[in-house]
């Protein structure tokens, strides 16, 4: 009885284990050079998530023709021209968490609705162009996203570089 408790736990763990890293989103190297002798830069994007995946993801640069992501994977890092300034398209994605209340009393409704209808004017859905002066050659930069408080909020684009942690370029908007 003992032994087919544990054989069934771990079958269970290992299902569990199997079905959630199914659902993870995973970076997928993107290199538009197939010369050599171009100088490059790597561009990571960082994602986090709340409820849904956030952050600002690759679309493409200098409206160059960029394969879309396979379902579950984003571009990151991607290769650039080095030591030229580029114009990257990005897809910025922010989701604010919602508010339930477990009530069925009608002004804990109306309260719930007017609260959400503020969170969602912080939800972000759209393609920004993110101007990027000339890159250093072989060196790594990450692209991360942050909304900042109130409603909406203003949205905050930044290019850092990794070894240095210089923030290069940071775009707001909202």
């Amino acid at each position: 009885m003992k032994k087919s408790f544990i054989l069934v736990i771990s079958i269970l763990l290992a299902a569990c284990t199997f079905l959630t890293g199914c659902n993870t989103i995973k970076a997928v190297p993107l290199a538009y050079s197939v010369n050599e002798d171009v100088e490059v830069a790597y561009i990571y994007f960082e994602l986090y998530k709340k409820n849904e995946i956030s952050g600002a993801t690759f679309v493409t640069y200098d409206n160059k023709s960029t394969p879309k992501p396979e379902k579950l994977t984003y571009w990151s890092p991607v290769e650039v021209p080095a030591n030229t300034p580029i114009k990257l398209t990005l897809k910025v994605l922010y989701k604010e968490d919602r508010t339930e209340f477990s009530s069925d009393d009608c002004f804990a409704a109306c309260c719930q609705t007017t609260i959400n209808a503020f969170e969602a004017s912080r939800d972000v859905n759209k393609e920004i162009t993110f101007n990027v002066p000339p890159l250093e050659p072989d060196c790594e930069y990450t692209i991360s996203y942050r909304k900042g408080p109130g409603f909406p909020g203003n949205s905050y684009v930044t290019l850092t570089r990794n070894d240095t942690k210089e923030v290069i370029r940071e775009l707001e908007f909202n």
